[in-house]
């Protein structure tokens, strides 16, 4: 028991002795301590004698579990106060005084019998304190690895083909529903389960459309392109809902983002050979978040697809005409076509003497 602790037995035991004073409108003498071992350990069990010089007989009380005592009521006398335990040496304290309504505080501390005397401790020791456990917080859910090829066919814009593929929507992070900003690692919450078809372990790719062209145009006027903002992995389901974790960001994920299904692009290699035909231009349309200007390794937008014979690997020259149109082309940068839609496709600037802007013309190399 520490000393605070000793400190606030002791002032319990007298605020008892105090308030049968008050309720009693009398005052009797007591003695109240508290007895330990030498390394300050309580000692419950020990017999406290308490014996006058005058005719009264003794009194006897022993110490609790946490050795503390208290004796009956006494008269004001002299007494002999003896303290005794089995395996310690016995203490005795003289002419301990006694006047009307005097509350002594007698502590006293038993040494351990010498090794002669047989030793027979039958006391038993004071019950540990309780100690409360916390509970462990609940495990972060851990996605599946997803192979580094796979991830890099996630990121990069597109042309919004009309038709949605959108499975549902991200609705918060799980463990607060305040933050509206997600990134790497974040466990977030989605606005569609088991009912919709979602099982755990499935990719999922989050999408969102930016404005692009003449932002001061009024909103159904305004034109927009598609981008993806990562790759998250369902880890729990429940009818309505599911649980899914951030296994690649792009760029930022927020409240509100839709989410639809992610096939993986196979593997491919860059086409080599072939012409560019800058008689048969494409035009860069949009750059990645609504940018107007890319740099190499930026992603930006074509206007051909499949439907043109665009094909993923396919070589790019990016070019502009003389500003009289009549003279030579300049080229300005060199790209590779990374991912293909219908009526367009992404393209990776590999190489460029210029800032690509939307609105240069681009060869495809047939």
């Amino acid at each position: 028991m520490t000393a605070t602790t000793r400190l606030a037995a002791t002032t319990a035991i007298v605020g008892f002795v105090l308030a049968t004073v008050v309720a009693g409108q009398t005052q009797p003498s007591r003695i109240i301590g508290r007895v330990t071992d030498g390394s300050g350990a309580a000692l419950p069990g020990v017999a406290v004698t308490i014996a006058p010089t005058g005719p009264t007989a003794p009194v006897s009380v022993v110490t609790d579990g946490v050795g503390q005592y208290v004796s009956p009521a006494l008269a004001p006398d002299t007494y002999t106060v003896t303290f005794e335990l089995s395996g310690f040496e016995p203490r005795t304290s003289s002419a301990v005084a006694i006047r009307d309504g005097d509350v002594l505080i007698l502590d006293r501390q038993l040494d351990l019998a010498s090794l002669e005397e047989k030793v027979e401790v039958v006391a038993s020791a004071p019950a540990p304190p309780l100690r409360l456990s916390r509970p462990e917080p609940p495990k972060r859910p851990q996605a599946a690895p997803v192979p580094r090829e796979v991830l890099a066919t996630v990121c990069g814009p597109t042309q919004p083909t009309g038709t949605s593929v959108a499975l549902g929507h991200i609705a918060g992070l799980r463990s607060d529903r305040g933050r509206e900003l997600f990134g790497d690692g974040d466990v977030l919450l989605l606005d569609i389960g088991a009912d919709a078809g979602v099982t755990p372990g499935q990719n999922l790719v989050v999408r969102r459309q930016f404005r692009v062209g003449d932002k001061a145009l009024p909103l159904k006027q305004a034109s927009f392109g598609e981008g993806a903002a990562g790759l998250i992995q369902v880890v729990e389901t429940s009818p309505d809902t599911s649980v899914a974790v951030v296994v690649y960001a792009c760029g930022e994920m927020f409240t509100g983002d839709s989410v639809e299904p992610f096939d993986a692009l196979p593997m491919w290699t860059a086409l080599e050979g072939g012409t560019p035909r800058f008689d048969e231009p494409a035009h860069v349309i949009l750059g990645d978040q609504g940018k107007i200007m890319g740099a190499p390794q930026d992603l930006m937008v074509i206007d051909r697809g499949t439907l043109q014979g665009a094909q993923r690997g396919q070589r790019l020259t990016i070019f502009r005409k003389a500003a009289d149109k009549a003279g030579p082309a300049m080229t300005i940068a060199d790209a590779i076509i990374v991912a293909v839609r219908p009526e367009s496709a992404t393209v990776r600037i590999e190489r460029a003497s210029d800032a690509v802007t939307v609105g240069d013309l681009v060869a495809l190399h047939r």
